[in-house]
């Protein structure tokens, strides 16, 4: 009974998942109130271009004034609500960087881009909302 036991705490041990995925553990960050803006990253678990946008990306962009009315959200691939969230297309490369607007989608950025690209690519995406040079995101 004992060598049972043992076996079947083994085998429970070991198929239980040491870690959760990234996104996750993302508690921090909730949506705010912005005109229904909303800047995601759909991620999954074990991506490494994911942990490099995580560590290359998001601290500098966080640190910055437009992560105060559009802040950073992660998102794993595999929890996205489609009855919420509206895509354009289906997501095909991890990490995507997504800009929702009332949570429909706006724009993209699939995959890893670097940190300068990055803050391009969301210039584009946000000039495609706003006409305006002087708008405050």
């Amino acid at each position: 009974m004992r060598r049972f036991i043992f076996v079947l705490l083994t085998c429970l041990i070991t198929a239980w998942p040491l870690s959760l995925p990234q996104a996750a553990r993302d508690t921090q960050t909730a949506p705010v109130d912005n005109d229904g803006l909303q800047l995601i990253v759909l991620e999954a678990p074990n991506c490494i271009y994911c942990k490099l946008f995580r560590r290359d990306v998001a601290p500098t962009y966080r640190a910055s004034k437009r992560a105060e009315r559009i802040p950073l959200r992660f998102i794993d691939l595999n929890d996205v609500d489609e009855k919420t969230m509206v895509f354009i297309g289906a997501v095909t490369i991890v990490p995507t960087v997504i800009l929702l607007r009332k949570n429909a989608e706006v724009g993209r950025i699939p995959g890893y881009v670097g940190p300068e690209n990055f803050y391009h690519s969301v210039n584009y995406l946000l000039a495609q909302i706003f006409e305006d040079d002087d708008a405050e995101y």
